[in-house]
Order: structure tokens, then C-alpha cells, then sequence
């Protein structure tokens, strides 16, 4: 059983891992990157779900062609920026 918790939230899934190992990680990485990309859970939220280091989870999304920012995000930072 895969569980994690984070920001007041608990997460169970049961997978069958001694028919396939590896499947857990597999599963929670997929999971984080989907979550990430739709919106639900920030950066550090996803990262801590899947399990992975910083340059990891930065890595995974890149593999599945997710940017770490949106053209929002990155217009957002540019405004701030100009106010400072």
C-alpha cells in the first residue's frame, strides 16, 4: 500500500507490488506529474508525492513535456518583478 501525506491530506492506494515491482513509484510519479499539471497540487506538493529530490521530479515533468511554469506564471513573475 502506497501512502502519503501531505499538506493535511492522506493519500492510500493499495497496488499490487509483489506483482510488479517498482509499480508503486511508478504509479505516485505518474499520479504527482498529473496533479501538478492539472493544477491541484503546487510544485512541492507534487514532488513530495512522488518521492523524488528536487532535480527528480523537475526531470520527471520534462520527460512528459509538463512545464514547471506556465506562460501565466512566467508574465505573472515578470509583473511582480517590475513593481519591485
Amino acid at each position: 500500500m502506497a501512502v502519503r501525506h501531505f499538506g493535511g491530506m492522506k493519500l492510500e492506494i493499495d497496488l499490487p507490488i509483489d506483482e510488479a515491482p517498482g509499480l508503486r513509484g511508478h504509479v505516485l510519479e505518474e499520479l504527482a506529474c498529473l496533479l501538478f499539471k492539472q493544477g491541484i497540487l503546487r510544485f512541492g506538493q507534487a514532488q513530495k508525492l512522488a518521492g523524488l529530490g528536487f532535480i527528480e521530479f523537475q526531470a520527471a515533468l520534462a520527460d512528459r513535456q509538463i512545464p514547471r511554469f506556465t506562460l501565466e506564471m512566467f508574465e505573472q513573475e515578470l509583473r511582480h518583478a517590475g513593481h519591485q
